[in-house]
């Protein structure tokens, strides 16, 4: 029972064997919890009762063209971003690009055997390896001439090969080469990824579903042919309203008939899907689209335990729907989405998401999130621990315990940036832990509006500077989205005032909590896109 009548009640107790006499008078009615939960706010954490450990799923970045990394001055601008990134997704490897790189393939010798060219790949490659990263590989775009006549969509050639027989020896030859180059033992520690977002048609695939799953199946044998232990998986599956299909991939490659070999099923050693956000749809969809595909792969034995990865990932477009270059929001609102977002990650197992930046552009100030970013990594390690609790929207606490000491990550998001919904939220924690130390030192960093965010800041100097905006995309991680050149002059004039505020600030330091009942009871304000991280230290 959730609500209660108060009732005021006239009791006459003579004695056990007595008549019981009562009369009631109405009074109002009042929202009252019940017995067995606890009040709105409250979240009860059980330090005893282990989920899994916080395990970094933020440490891939796509690059789409390779070729960067040739120029010794990109490799080195990267040394920044090793703290957080150790792989690198390669796309569009195989050529049939719109700027015409990796032209690898060259045609057919009299014999039918094709001819290529792979000194330009080894050349990236070398460059790539010294940076340290870790590359993944997506075999996608089909070369233009595998598949003629020549038609040009949004990334490129979208069409599969009229001969898979030239494909298969194209595949041969370039995961050849690697090997040569690498080694067995290096390429096969590689990932290999088969298209991009196959169900989105014509940009990325202009076949059919089942012409999808031929092409997959085709590629798997032949990459198997080279190497045995290869680590092989689909493509990111879109899931905006444009996909083609869904869950029917994981079908087929559980108990399909395979196109390669004729047996049941394909190897798919990960899975993945595409995630991005639309701030103007006002609100975060990542629940209804885990679900569906979680779901799916846990139906089947061999996949439950696969990762499931996010491998683009992103805020698509600005509350005015506005799209431009930036893949994320700049400010306080992306920080506490993102927040929100790895709470999701860790409930659905998502194992990775990849990211393309989460620095701000012309510089290597992060945007509000990477500080999300530095918090996680102060949990990285730890055992996510038991939470239950009563809040409606997307508010909550990651707890773990790492090193005898307690992190809760609380944040509070809400999907309009206009929103003045602020919260408190109240950690109860118990557990052995808790029964072992009575008293506490307690840390706080924060991140919201004023703190561990710049981008107010530099719109304010930008506008203040006469800069001329346009009809693009605002607060984005790319300032050029909307305002006109001269922004990075403000940027860099102003920059150790930039570097000071991006910076995750400690909002409190060595408080002493203690105990009551063996429980750490703690109130947390919260302002309405906000991040704090709480690390309790036993004394």
């Amino acid at each position: 029972m959730s609500i209660f009548s108060k009732v005021s009640w006239c009791v006459i107790n003579l004695s056990i064997a007595s008549l019981l006499f009562f009369s009631c008078s109405k009074s109002e009615v009042t929202d009252m919890p019940p017995p067995d939960l606890p009040p709105a706010g409250t979240v009860n954490i059980n330090t005893n009762s282990v989920e899994g450990p916080l395990y970094s799923f933020w440490s891939t970045r796509p690059m789409v063209n390779q070729t960067r990394f040739n120029s010794a001055t990109f490799r080195n601008s990267l040394e920044d971003i090793k703290p957080y990134v150790t792989s690198y997704n390669l796309v569009r490897m195989l050529g049939g690009r719109v700027d015409n790189r990796n032209t690898f393939y060259q045609g057919v010798d009299a014999s039918g055997n094709i001819i290529t060219d792979f000194s330009g790949l080894i050349t990236s490659m070398e460059n790539f390896m010294q940076t340290g990263f870790k590359p993944r590989i997506v075999l996608d775009n089909v070369p233009w001439e595998m598949s003629l006549p020549r038609v040009v969509d949004t990334y490129g050639n979208s069409k599969p090969p009229t001969d898979y027989g030239l494909w298969r020896q194209y595949i041969n030859a370039f995961l050849q080469t690697l090997v040569d180059e690498f080694g067995m033992e290096e390429v096969a520690t590689w990932r290999f990824r088969v298209s991009t977002e196959p169900n989105f048609t014509p940009d990325h695939w202009r076949g059919t579903r089942d012409e999808y799953f031929k092409h997959y199946d085709i590629t798997v044998d032949e990459v198997l042919k080279v190497i045995p232990d290869a680590i092989i998986g689909p493509g990111n599956l879109l899931t905006e309203g444009a996909a083609t299909y869904t869950t029917e991939l994981i079908d087929h490659c559980a108990n399909g008939t395979n196109f390669a070999t004729g047996e049941q099923g394909t190897k798919m050693d990960f899975f993945c899907i595409s995630y991005y956000e639309k701030i103007d749809e006002n609100r975060v969809r990542l629940p209804e689209v885990a679900e569906i595909y979680r779901t799916r792969l846990n139906s089947y034995p061999q996949f439950s335990d696969i990762p499931f990865d996010i491998q683009e990932f992103g805020m698509l477009r600005d509350e005015n729907g506005k799209r431009g270059l930036s893949l994320s929001d700049g400010t306080e609102l992306g920080a506490s989405w993102y927040a929100t977002i790895a709470a999701m990650a860790y409930q659905y197992g998502i194992t990775e998401i990849y990211d393309w930046g989460q620095e701000v552009e012309g510089s290597t100030l992060p945007q509000g999130r990477k500080n999300v970013t530095t918090m996680l990594q102060m949990m990285e390690g730890g055992n996510r621990v038991e939470a239950t609790d009563r809040i409606s929207g997307h508010a909550g606490v990651i707890p773990v315990v790492k090193d005898d000491k307690i992190y809760l990550m609380v944040y509070n998001h809400n999907p309009s940036r206009t929103s003045t919904s602020s919260r408190t939220i109240f950690p109860k924690i118990e557990g052995g832990i808790i029964a072992d130390n009575s008293t506490w030192t307690m840390n706080e960093w924060t991140i919201d509006k004023t703190h561990g965010v710049f981008m107010h800041e530099l719109y304010q100097d930008v506008m203040a500077a006469g800069i001329s905006t346009k009809d693009g995309r605002i607060y984005g991680n790319r300032p050029s989205d909307y305002f006109e050149d001269g922004w990075i002059d403000v940027l860099n004039a102003n920059l150790p005032k930039y570097e000071m505020m991006a910076e995750l600030p400690q909002t409190v330091s060595d408080s002493i909590v203690e105990t009551s009942d063996q429980i750490i009871d703690l109130e947390i304000d919260l302002a309405p896109h906000s991040v704090k991280l709480i690390e309790l230290i036993p004394q």
